[in-house]
């Protein structure tokens, strides 16, 4: 069992709703949660952590169901949301005092460590810092929890260059200080998913699209050019230009048997990077191997 399972998990909000959900998250991974704006990685987030009661279904952390009446699990995990809320007034010193009191694992050397590196004020209140010194403030109050499980709300958003590579820095250190050490975070920053995620998330509007290894992904699709024009759906094939002679397809080695045996020719193939997936998996564009659809462009 891994460190965070779901098992059917439903979450519904009005008329919007998330799930099923069926997931382990391994031990001493990175996983990034995908998902186009409103899909539901900030719900998902907050599911997992009993912030957002799930409507049906079974979360699991640490090997053992997750009880509301018991939360000693929250004692192993450092939560970064997108914003520290009801927290105006609080000078950074305060959110200091507060939070280290409640953490018994806080490092109070790695935090002095942030607040130096990312110069970060402790003696303003909260509500005059800018949004990026805001998330650092936030990081930095995160980071020095030292748990077990991070999860963390798009830790990059708002941040400067220097600011971002700070914290993808850091977050590589951690994991590799402890090697069972886990993270789970939701971005829409695909430099942080390329350059750290082991696994990607998916979810598109509320829709479960499957965890998948990164580089699994990027070998799954594969683009041809080809001599001659295609105009009916072959086995694999998921999008096809309008002159039909350049396709993509989420099962290369069925496609490419496919072509053999109707005598097209391949010109060209490349594999195609997350920087095109993604978009195109988040926008319906192209599908998954279990997604029928053929789309034309």
């Amino acid at each position: 069992m891994g460190v965070i399972e779901l098992k059917n998990v439903y979450k519904d909000i009005g008329e919007f709703s998330l799930g099923p959900i069926n997931v382990e998250i391994p031990y001493g991974s990175i996983v990034a949660i995908v998902g186009d704006n409103g899909a539901g990685k900030s719900t998902l987030i907050k599911t997992i952590q009993g912030l957002a009661k799930e409507t049906s279904g079974e979360v699991f952390l640490f090997g053992e169901r997750r009880k509301l009446d018991d939360e000693s699990w929250r004692n192993r995990i450092a939560y970064q949301s997108q914003t520290l809320k009801g927290c105006d007034r609080f000078t950074g010193k305060d959110l200091h005092q507060l939070i280290s009191h409640y953490s018994m694992t806080f490092n109070e050397e790695a935090f002095e460590r942030y607040v130096k590196d990312l110069d970060i004020p402790l003696n303003k209140p909260f509500i005059n810092l800018s949004e990026g010194v805001r998330k650092k403030l936030n990081l930095a109050l995160t980071f020095a929890q030292n748990k077990e499980l991070f999860i963390m709300d798009e830790p990059t958003a708002h941040l400067d260059m220097m600011a971002q590579r700070y914290v993808m820095d850091e977050i590589v250190r951690l994991m590799e200080a402890d090697s069972e050490r886990t993270i789970l975070f939701a971005s829409h920053q695909l430099d942080d998913i390329r350059k750290l995620a082991d696994y990607i998330l998916l979810i598109r509007k509320g829709n479960f699209l499957g965890m998948y290894e990164k580089d699994e992904l990027t070998l799954m699709y594969r683009r041809y050019w080809l001599d001659t024009e295609v105009t009916s759906a072959f086995p694999g094939v998921v999008k096809i230009s309008q002159q039909g002679r350049e396709i993509i397809s989420n099962n290369p080695q069925l496609t490419e048997q496919a072509f053999m045996q109707k005598g097209i020719h391949i010109i060209q193939k490349s594999n195609i990077d997350l920087d095109d997936i993604l978009p195109w998996l988040l926008s319906g564009e192209i599908k998954l191997k279990d997604e029928k659809q053929l789309v034309n462009w």
